[in-house]
């Protein structure tokens, strides 16, 4: 963390260090060791940074808050493997019941990505409803077959302001 936080004091970075350990530990136990990516790992470091950036450096809230947003990634992937799966075979490329999961890292990648912008584009503090609408369009658009990030953040930003 120390290369993205060179202005923030040492007691600022000990307490992120602390806030992403936290927040890890429990991610990893809810989610399982399949979790343990590099690519998760980032994810948490970026958020954190950014909420201290913001102002907010309350320790416990940078984990829970770091917690949540890998959980709605987490959740954002399984629920459009399910919508994947329940496509008739013509629309899913593959048949429900074939084992494969029915995104690949390609898309869960640009679905996650396309997220982030969104939450980036939107201020720190979004009630949850919020997001899982977020995640809702991303899913549905990446179910059409969209994997262009900036595009998925783009229609999903746009169905939240014509809400």
């Amino acid at each position: 963390m120390t290369s993205d936080t060179p202005d923030m004091d040492d007691d600022t970075k000990l307490i992120l260090a602390r806030a992403f350990d936290s927040a890890w530990e429990r991610f990893i136990e809810r989610e399982g060791a399949d979790a343990d990516t590099d690519d998760n790992r980032k994810r948490l470091a970026r958020r954190i940074v950014a909420e201290a950036k913001a102002g907010d450096i309350d320790e416990e809230q940078l984990s829970e808050s770091g917690l949540i947003y890998l959980c709605v990634l987490a959740e954002a992937a399984r629920l459009g493997n399910e919508r994947q799966a329940e496509l008739p075979e013509d629309n899913a490329g593959e048949t429900p019941n074939s084992g494969t999961r029915a995104f690949g890292p390609d898309a869960v990648g640009a679905m996650s990505t396309a997220l982030e912008r969104c939450l980036e584009e939107l201020p720190l503090r979004l009630p949850s409803e919020v997001v899982a609408f977020l995640t809702r369009a991303i899913l549905d658009e990446a179910t059409r077959g969209e994997r262009d990030p900036a595009r998925l953040s783009e229609v999903a930003l746009q169905a939240l302001k014509s809400r």
